[in-house]
């Protein structure tokens, strides 16, 4: 009898298809052995089989779910199948479509992170730069406190985020006035978005600055003062706010990771 059957090890050899995926075949009932011996708990299957088999493997190869593959068995039909083939195509294109933008946010990540890592390098290094304008969205909501932060980021986070926003810019704007009252004060907050059509108002002028990369707790840090002293060394006048935006956050585990960059306007 059992010649004109293969063993489930015969059949992934013929077929190339892993024993413990026969055995799923047969245990979602997509394709269950011909006969199975109850004493030895052998499979056995017939050649067809092992054909039904080779197309189940080309269907899968195609993109072809289980569901679908058993629907086309189960109907044997060609215009049910041409529905089916349409499907998996359309789903195919939308798979293509996602991979495509996620590899398009892989390699801008990838590029901002090479950035970063030379911005590391000129931590603590004050330079002048020439800013055109940055528009983006401004949160009006003043902060006083490190507590008074943390509950307004976490409400911008939420509006980010029901809203579908991506910012690829964060900071505040400091008067010198709240600055020298209290360091952790914050006029107000802003960020700049991906999606272009959000980005309504100007959240950094353009204009000369006075710009130094920093690292870690700003508040419990002088480099406003260390960078104050600086514009007046070089013979420049700071005009009376500054902007402190975070550059991406992939490498922020705690505050002392923090990568920012501090923009004092002079004149």
């Amino acid at each position: 009898m059992f010649d004109e059957f293969f063993t489930i090890g015969e059949v992934s050899k013929s077929t190339n298809i892993p024993i413990s995926t026969l055995r799923y075949y047969d245990k979602v009932g997509l394709l269950s052995p011909a006969f199975k011996n109850d004493d030895t708990n052998y499979r056995y299957y017939t050649p067809m089989q092992i054909i039904t088999l080779k197309v189940i493997s080309h269907m899968r190869h195609l993109g072809f779910s289980i569901e679908y593959i058993k629907s086309h068995f189960e109907n044997m039909d060609y215009e049910h199948t041409l529905q089916l083939f349409e499907k998996v195509l359309l789903e195919t294109k939308l798979e293509i479509k996602k991979l495509k933008n996620t590899e398009k946010e892989l390699v801008e990540s990838w590029n901002k992170f090479k950035e970063n890592f030379q911005l590391e390098k000129k931590v603590g290094i004050p330079f002048i730069d020439e800013t055109a304008d940055i528009k983006g969205i401004i949160y009006n909501d003043p902060v006083h406190s490190l507590g008074e932060l943390s509950k307004t980021l976490k409400n911008i986070d939420n509006f980010e985020i029901s809203n579908n926003l991506t910012p690829v810019l964060r900071g505040f704007k400091v008067s010198f006035n709240n600055w020298k009252k209290n360091r952790f004060t914050k006029d107000c907050l802003i960020a700049s978005m991906k999606e272009n059509h959000t980005n309504k108002s100007i959240v950094i002028p353009k204009g000369k600055y006075a710009c130094v990369y920093g690292k870690g707790a700003f508040e419990e840090q002088n480099i406003v003062e260390n960078l104050l002293n600086w514009i007046k060394e070089n013979e420049y006048s700071p005009k009376n706010e500054f902007y402190l935006t975070f550059t991406d956050l992939i490498m922020f585990k705690s505050k002392k990771d923090f990568l920012y960059l501090l923009r004092i306007p002079i004149i």
